[in-house]
């Protein structure tokens, strides 16, 4: 009866498990935007973007993934989302 109590508990938490876990790859991928903002702030903003390239480059990293598939399965926001992000804030500057 204990193997049959956890697999019922096992089956009502997958769904929670799911939604949970969402959440916490878009709270990661707000965290990753706002370090971006952070060293835009430092003045640091082509520097990051260079060492963001250098490192997918040296990660054979995809470049544009499908942006739902991203969303949901990547922690941090992909290569393009976060250059376009740190172009846009440097054009806000100017």
């Amino acid at each position: 009866t204990i193997i049959a109590l956890l697999l019922f508990f096992m089956t009502l938490w997958a769904p929670v498990d799911k939604v949970l876990s969402f959440l916490l790859t878009i709270f990661s991928r707000i965290n990753e935007f706002g370090a971006d903002r952070f060293s835009h702030g430092l003045g640091m903003s082509k520097k990051l973007q260079s060492g963001l390239v250098k490192i997918s480059l040296e990660n054979l990293g995809a470049m544009c993934p499908d942006p739902l598939y991203s969303t949901y399965h990547y922690s941090h926001p992909p290569l393009v989302e976060r250059l376009n992000a740190m172009i846009e804030l440097d054009k806000k500057e100017m």
